[in-house]
């Protein structure tokens, strides 16, 4: 036999090449949903898995919709993982998408392939009608991507359906725990427990594999498909690996515990169809409700558990205000110091970004770089919340000083976007260093370090006094720049004067991060300068 024309062979390289694509799929719908946090989107997301029933129908509808658990819960994942929705509303929809599953086993996997293409179609023609459009049009785009890469996978072993082996494999199992492992096995090496589940439900109806046999096979099934979630968060942050473990532990006790009961759920099953087809359909449909629905009814003991399993200090970093939840009513004065107190966050939140840029130095791990990136993208958005706050308030007929304070708060909230922007740069500073395999030795860290420490109580001193502050604190504000800016200064001159009497010496790296560290103090500076004018024009 020519093994190049073996259909096995075609099989696996056209799987491998479908696999390769949703694993792109994956990650770029990742940085879609990343570019889209600022929008929206955002908050249409939020809106809809606002509590654990919202979210178990959004699940439930959004599985149904596209026949795919997998995708859903790899969207949930990135959708966590971006800081969209927090760790605690993702437990409602994975719960949903377990419930939402069961539709493609009662439709005895009905064809989905149309609305993938129909997505990309629709994506491409929302990215061609205007600017507007294209906000929403390349998250349409890859989510549609997502889907025809899972569909790919599923067509590229359809054949395996009617294949003899195949089917051999499955017909000639006999032990119920065999077949549970088996199948949760299969489901997990082609991602797909749909493909699963529809194999079993064409053994079980042509009697080639007794009920006994189908059931604990729908079981392993559910198991074998949270794999794929488990795969794809490995890279991820801290809470997107814990979706995945929740997703796992649902199924994995949920079939568990059902595997013990076998004998009176296999009584059950059979007391409602005689049909083998329809028994193995039922038993996948009442398996997930009612694990669901015990889940759902645990669901806040459930996510202590997954704390406590999958451990870690990772800061749970959502894109939502703090303090402007809701700023378009009340007086002026408080709106105003609501707005006060979101800027005050918002540095805080750009201190961390700085903190987690040095920490590069030392460790450049994915996580810490996607760390920052979410610290930057909540940067951005808090400032556009709060711009909109302010040109809220501004409608509304207000005194010569609080209008004055409309124009400073807006300048210092975009000063602080930009500051964001800037710590973004100190991070790819260093991951250029460990990319070009620069020594750590050619940077003096330990006077970079003083320097960035300087950087930070600059930070905090503007912090304090965003809300309430004085001229005199003003003032030593101004002391603590002059002091950041003349060790700066001294490490320029250093570094020339190394620069003449040293020959390998290079020192970009070191030289590049004070530089940036040079563009924080100066954005401060216009920071204070904006505060210490609306002190002079109308006091604090």
């Amino acid at each position: 036999m020519d093994i190049l024309k073996s259909e096995y062979l075609q099989i696996a390289l056209a799987f491998s090449s479908a696999l390769i694509l949703f694993l792109y799929a994956t990650k770029t719908l990742g940085k879609e949903f990343q570019e889209l946090a600022s929008t929206k989107f955002r908050n249409i997301i939020v809106k809809l898995v606002r509590n654990k029933y919202s979210g178990t129908l959004f699940g439930t509808v959004l599985t149904a919709l596209i026949q795919s658990s997998t995708a859903v819960s790899v969207i949930t994942i990135m959708l966590v993982n971006m800081g969209i929705i927090p760790f605690y509303n993702s437990l409602g929809i994975i719960l949903g998408s377990n419930i939402g599953t069961t539709i493609t086993a009662l439709l005895v996997l009905v064809d989905s392939t149309i609305l993938a293409p129909s997505l990309m179609i629709i994506g491409l023609l929302l990215g061609i009608i205007g600017k507007k459009m294209k906000i929403i049009s390349k998250p349409v785009f890859h989510i549609g991507f997502l889907l025809f890469s899972l569909s790919l996978l599923s067509s590229t072993i359809e054949p395996l359906k009617s294949s003899p082996v195949v089917i051999s494999l499955f017909a000639n199992i006999s032990s119920p725990l065999v077949a549970y492992l088996v199948s949760a096995l299969f489901t997990a090496i082609i991602h797909s427990s749909s493909v699963t589940t529809g194999i079993i439900v064409v053994l079980a109806q042509s009697g080639l594999v007794p009920i006994e046999v189908a059931i604990p096979m729908i079981l392993g099934a559910n198991l074998g498909t949270t794999f794929t979630s488990l795969i794809i968060s490995a890279k991820l942050n801290l809470f997107a690996k814990r979706v995945a473990m929740a997703d796992f532990l649902f199924n994995f006790f949920g079939t568990t515990v059902f595997m013990l009961l076998l004998s009176p759920f296999l009584s059950t099953i059979q007391s409602l169809s005689l049909d083998p087809g329809t028994q193995t359909a039922l038993a996948h449909l009442l398996f997930n409700f009612i694990t669901a629905l015990f889940f759902f009814l645990f669901l806040s003991s459930f996510e202590k558990l997954i704390g406590y399993i999958v451990k870690g200090e990772e800061e749970e970093i959502l894109l939502k205000t703090k303090h402007l939840k809701n700023n378009f009513k009340g007086k002026p004065k408080k709106r105003i110091n609501n707005i006060k107190m979101e800027i005050s966050y918002s540095i805080e939140i750009t201190i961390k970004l700085y903190q987690k840029a040095l920490v590069l130095y030392h460790s450049p791990t994915s996580n810490l770089e996607m760390e920052i990136a979410k610290y930057e993208t909540l940067n951005d958005y808090l400032d556009s919340e709060i711009t909109k706050a302010i040109v809220e308030l501004s409608k509304n007929k207000l005194s010569p000083k609080n209008a004055y304070s409309t124009i400073s708060l807006i300048k210092i909230s975009n000063t602080i976007e930009e500051l964001g922007d800037i710590g973004k740069d100190l991070s790819e500073v260093f991951l250029r260093m460990h990319k070009l395999g620069i020594s750590r030795s050619e940077v003096d860290i330990k006077k970079l370090t003083a320097i960035h420490n300087k950087l930070i109580e600059l930070f905090q001193s503007i912090q304090k006094n965003i809300i309430n502050t004085s001229e005199k604190r003003l003032l030593l504000i101004k002391e603590k720049e002059e002091e950041i800016s003349s060790m700066i200064r001294e490490q320029f001159s250093k570094h020339v004067l190394r620069l003449q009497q040293e020959e390998k010496y290079n020192g970009t790296i070191f030289v590049d991060a004070i530089s940036t560290i040079e563009s924080a103090v100066f954005e401060l500076r216009s920071i204070r300068k904006i505060m210490y004018k609306q002190i002079k024009e109308y006091g604090n």
